[in-house]
């Protein structure tokens, strides 16, 4: 599987950072770079991955527009042959070169917008047995430009690998009961800061509940998003906690699920808990942005950005998944006084 480094798919990136950023240098080159690191995840592909990071460049032209020089794609990015994009790993300063691509030719084509979206040039890396994302690894963007200019760097840290800590991990069980919140707790480190949790949830569809099953069904609930870590923690140990309640959860299976015919039930199989965050970044650009905002805030808000010239977000984030939680049987009690769910066939 490839791994696009310049997206979050649960939205923290997307929610946090804007393409629009005031340059007003005229001439003047303004590196721009997106990038979010991601060690390999063996719960969606064991084998293929590829790493992707987003360089290009702004300026101002006194004569045209922005939305004119936006739609021409040499305005946008660097020639192949004016910089060279490294991936270093801190601790033993090993790196890797990155290749030039077009991200439509990658399976990446860019949404259409203000910006040009043919060529998508995006630089592309594959792991090698010395250098992998990993988890509580420090990297460095070093972007070294042939016109003798300072190089462009940027470091971040990749989280650590989440522990689930609730529900237990020993006994691998989880309720949902009405208005009642289920909460999930997870340890993390100082990298971790923004997470979204999502449930899989596998469903067996049978003649009696102690037959085989005739199909599985596999549904996938964002259940919470825009976790923060919590505010008690130690300096060596920090925690997170989402909650939902049980009638999110009915509205979620309603939602999904048709009425059965006649002579078939359902019964739950199991549920994965799939935890998803990172980007210390993304919070040190949202309290930028809350310290300015309100009636006595700045007019404007400042671009944040931890790139050493220009702008962008060079960030990383990590996923840890809890399988084969099984639902407790009192759940299915609950559900079936709910008239949200109590149609959809659920039995112990």
């Amino acid at each position: 599987m490839k791994k696009l480094l310049l997206l979050l798919p649960f939205g923290l990136l997307l929610s946090a950072c804007s393409n629009d950023f005031e340059v007003i240098a005229p001439w003047k080159e303004i590196p721009v770079v997106y990038a979010i690191l991601s060690p390999l995840d063996p719960f969606l592909s064991p084998k293929d991955t590829a790493f992707y990071i987003r360089v290009e460049k702004a300026f101002v032209d006194p004569e045209r527009s922005a939305l004119e020089i936006a739609q021409i794609a040499d305005s946008l990015y660097y020639p192949e042959n004016a910089i060279t994009v490294w991936l270093e790993r801190t601790d033993d300063q090993s790196r890797i070169q990155m290749k030039r691509v077009d991200g439509a030719l990658e399976g990446y084509p860019r949404d259409a917008g203000l910006f040009a979206g043919q060529p998508n040039w995006l630089y592309k890396a594959k792991p090698t047995s010395g250098f992998n994302i990993d988890a509580g690894k420090t990297y460095r963007l070093v972007i070294e430009r042939m016109d003798g200019k300072p190089d462009v760097t940027a470091e971040t840290t990749v989280p650590k690998d989440f522990f689930v800590t609730t529900p237990n991990p020993n006994e691998n069980k989880i309720g949902f009961f009405g208005r009642v919140n289920t909460k999930i707790r997870w340890n993390t480190d100082v990298n971790g800061a923004f997470f979204n949790v999502t449930l899989v949830v596998r469903i067996n569809e049978k003649i009696e509940p102690n037959g085989p099953a005739l199909s599985t069904e596999t549904l996938i609930w964002e259940a919470v998003k825009n976790v923060q870590r919590d505010s008690t923690n130690s300096p060596s140990l920090y925690t997170a906690t989402a909650q939902m309640t049980g009638t999110s959860f009915y509205n979620f299976l309603a939602k999904n699920l048709e009425r059965l015919p006649p002579g078939r039930i359902r019964q739950f199989k199991n549920v994965d808990i799939i935890i998803e965050g990172g980007g210390r970044e993304i919070k040190e650009y949202l309290e930028t942005v809350q310290a300015n905002s309100g009636l006595t805030g700045a007019e404007t808000y400042p671009n944040y950005t931890n790139i050493s010239e220009g702008y962008g977000i060079f960030t990383a984030k990590n996923r840890s998944v809890l399988t084969d939680v099984k639902i407790v049987p009192l759940t299915i009690d609950s559900m079936n006084k709910s008239s949200i769910v109590d149609t959809l066939g659920f039995v112990k």
